[in-house]
């Protein structure tokens, strides 16, 4: 029986099937390592000397990203520290599980690319495979139970609040955070895909909105869907909040619409990466910041707050709609879900603390 290994030409391609926004956060994890190697072992990754060593360094940042708040502080840093993320309260708080193990995909995917054997069979990979599982495990509460639903009332309030905020209706930053979190909201999308939005995946017509959504994380083909945004007669309204900020915003056609807002009020359309020479959208994190900014300034509470998560706008558009006996069959052809098991899941956690017998015996 012959031995064939896998190339690492064919590695690299498969590594193109991943979205935009997962390739950005591998090259981004992986900097952060060498970062941290470079510190620690005062040595490049990729020139470690066998593949122990390579799991080695691999199983330790993994371990102190989990419980050293040294390795902490790098969340969201790169070479340089950025000041900015100081003030933010979020900025140090423990990973989640998991984030963790995307990073440590990332590692591993960006190990193989460049030649390194990472093989389950090896004894070093179960060690790094029960390092993860215990995470996970010590994690579950947080991961699981659960991020924070943002439902229909907390959208509301949040709004108010950012209205509040706008007296003169012409705060480009507030402009585009409500068409985000109503857009969220109102499609039931991943934040990936909301983030990957570009102008022309928008069409309005007279009464309602559509948006193509041509590439998401169980869309590996990029077969794409539609989703669909309501006019409202509202204050609430996710069509008007969108074509304003589009109308505010310009975009530049075949680019992102959400993008970074500097001090001086300007849209940061034209920040490019070093690395790729790709223009920087808003990022997933980003995303998450400016949710629990939002969420805090409206007055929800530190532990609410805490557990907001990219995933909170969906997870709630949801059990929104499961709470008004949306049928299933509509929600999942809102939100993409190929079968109803996750939506079961989400609707679950809010049915038992929604109608428990414990609080009437």
């Amino acid at each position: 029986m012959v031995k064939v290994e896998i190339s690492n030409q064919a590695f690299k391609l498969s590594e193109k099937s991943h979205s935009n926004t997962t390739q950005r956060n591998y090259a981004s994890d992986w900097r952060k390592f060498e970062v941290f190697c470079l510190k620690e072992y005062k040595s490049d990754p990729l020139k470690a000397d066998d593949i122990d060593s390579a799991y080695a360094m691999t199983i330790n940042y993994i371990r102190g990203l989990h419980e050293d708040q040294g390795l902490i502080q790098l969340k969201g840093k790169s070479e340089k520290q950025n000041p900015k993320n100081t003030k933010n309260p979020y900025s140090s708080k423990p990973y989640r599980a998991s984030t963790i193990k995307r990073i440590a995909a990332s590692i591993i995917s960006t190990y193989r690319i460049n030649g390194f054997g990472f093989d389950r069979k090896n004894p070093s990979h179960e060690i790094l495979s029960k390092t993860l599982r215990s995470i996970i495990g010590a994690d579950k509460g947080i991961e699981s139970g659960q991020a924070k639903r943002l439902l229909k009332k907390d959208i509301k309030r949040i709004i108010k609040q950012m209205d509040n905020d706008n007296k003169g209706n012409d705060d480009i930053t507030i402009i585009r955070d409500k068409a985000l979190i109503l857009v969220g909201f109102y499609s039931f999308c991943r934040r990936s895909e909301i983030l990957g939005i570009k102008k022309e995946h928008i069409i309005f017509k007279k009464n309602s909105a559509v948006i193509k959504i041509p590439f998401s994380k169980t869309d590996q083909t990029g077969e794409g869907r539609w989703v669909y945004i309501p006019k409202k007669n509202d204050k609430y309204c996710a069509y008007k909040a969108i074509k304003k900020w589009l109308e505010v915003s310009q975009p530049p056609d075949g680019r992102f619409i959400f993008y970074k807002i500097n001090k001086s009020k300007r849209v940061e359309y034209d920040t490019v990466r070093s690395s790729d020479l790709t223009y920087i959208n808003l990022t997933p994190a980003n995303f998450v910041l400016m949710l629990k900014k939002r969420a805090k300034a409206a007055g929800f509470s530190e532990e609410d707050c805490d557990k907001i998560s990219g995933h909170s706008l969906r997870i709630g558009a949801i059990t929104e709609a499961r709470m008004q006996n949306v049928p299933i069959h509509e929600i999942q052809n809102q939100s993409g879900h190929k079968t109803t098991q996750m939506i079961d899941q989400y609707t679950q956690i809010s049915d038992i603390e929604e109608a428990n017998a414990a609080d009437k015996i």
